[in-house]
């Protein structure tokens, strides 16, 4: 049987670090178990053919300042946000500031499409090029089914200055045109773009979800001595997303024995002096070491203050409920991440913002655990949310499209 030949566009792509490779990277392994993929991403060095996990990459180069930035190693939340704020304010400047890149992309995507068809193609946005890319290449090969898949809003996201805004209103108008399906990373989200590109008749959820094999340990492991408290925090604090009125409820708290163990970079906040012998930091560990690590907690402290966007999980959340241990939840309870931990019942949701709510939670929270009672999500709710099942939402996009 002739394997459906499917192309996916990104800037996004190993080896590189962050939270949109791991989306891009997951994609294309397991598009690849049903799908022939052919890959076509960024380098900054000269262009190259290379392959990962027995998927054809073609590494196009361009020399923007972007693809210096995109190529970079540095791993985490925070170097991907420093990474996006540079390339959103060079994007108010410079009109097309990977155009050598998609232009060369555009290229080489022809070129392989007219050697050995392809069936689909995926773009990923951002930058917005890969969009453009799949613009063109719609109206060149009309039969090739386009999927634009949308990581983050467009002219939705709240950060961004009104030219920036008119900008992507434009090249949303484009997909909606010419796009066959679009997916994206929450309901929410998804449900904008709905009305925004009202015309595409296909739209798909594909949560970002974890990319581990380790449940099966986890879920086995046995609690924790019962004489102290162990809640642990993974990540980085940064601008409003820290610990304050978590420290603080946990002050008032009727409980005493407890430690915090905080790992990852943090420099926003300040230890409360009455909580020096309760908090300990710890450098950030890799990947599979911190997932270990979150097992070894009694809970998971998950922060994500109330905020103008809406349909934001995080890997974290993903990675936590993964983990099989109850989460203790500071954060926007009207937002998918507060209704997932909800749905599955792994944890205690509180408001941010209320002092007296987080430690009323916390208060139910150590009662539970003194009495045996452990929230964690079921293997069914987590094997759920595996990355692999989330494409499986995608394949079966794909399957829709292109039944002939």
């Amino acid at each position: 049987m002739i394997r459906k030949r499917i192309a996916l566009v990104t800037t996004y792509f190993p080896p590189q670090n962050g939270v949109a490779v791991n989306r891009m990277e997951a994609f294309a392994a397991y598009l690849s178990d049903d799908f022939e993929v052919e890959v076509f991403s960024l380098t900054q060095s000269k262009s190259y053919v290379g392959s990962y996990l027995n998927v054809k990459v073609n590494f196009i180069q361009s020399n923007s300042i972007f693809e210096r930035l995109a190529d970079k190693q540095e791993d985490g939340v925070l170097w991907h946000k420093v990474k996006t704020g540079i390339r959103i304010v060079l994007a108010q400047f410079i009109s097309s500031p990977l155009k050598k890149w998609m232009n060369r992309t555009k290229k080489e995507l022809v070129s392989s499409h007219l050697k050995k068809p392809f069936d689909a193609i995926i773009t990923s946005f951002s930058p917005e090029e890969t969009h453009l890319i799949g613009v063109d290449f719609k109206k060149e090969f009309q039969n090739v089914q386009w999927i634009a898949d949308m990581r983050d809003e467009m002219s939705k996201n709240p950060f961004i200055n009104e030219k920036r805004k008119q900008k992507l209103q434009s090249i949303e108008m484009l997909v909606n045109e010419f796009a066959d399906a679009l997916t994206t990373v929450s309901e929410p989200i998804l449900t904008d773009f709905k009305t925004i590109c009202s015309k595409i008749q296909n739209f798909c959820e594909v949560r970002n979800g974890y990319n581990h094999a380790l449940v099966e340990k986890f879920l086995g492991h046995s609690p924790n001595n019962k004489d102290i408290i162990k809640i642990g925090y993974f990540g980085t604090f940064y601008g409003k997303i820290k610990p304050d009125t978590f420290f603080d409820a946990i002050q008032r708290s009727e409980f005493n024995n407890y430690e915090i163990h905080l790992y990852g970079v943090h420099s926003n906040f300040i230890i409360p002096s009455e909580l020096s012998d309760k908090v300990f930091v710890h450098p950030k560990v890799p990947y599979i070491e911190a997932l270990t690590k979150m097992n070894e907690m009694d809970f998971n402290l998950f922060v994500h203050p109330r905020s103008e966007r809406k349909g934001v999980y995080t890997g974290k959340l993903f990675d936590y409920i993964s983990a099989a241990k109850p989460i203790l939840a500071c954060v926007d309870k009207d937002d998918v991440a507060a209704k997932m931990i909800e749905e599955f019942d792994c944890g205690y949701i509180a408001e941010f913002s209320e002092v007296s709510e987080i430690q009323k939670q916390l208060s139910l929270a150590f009662t539970d655990f003194n009495q045996g009672v452990r929230k964690c999500a079921s293997k069914e709710n987590i094997e759920s949310i595996h990355r692999k099942n989330e494409v499986n939402k995608l394949k079966e996009l794909i399957v829709k499209l292109t039944v002939k």
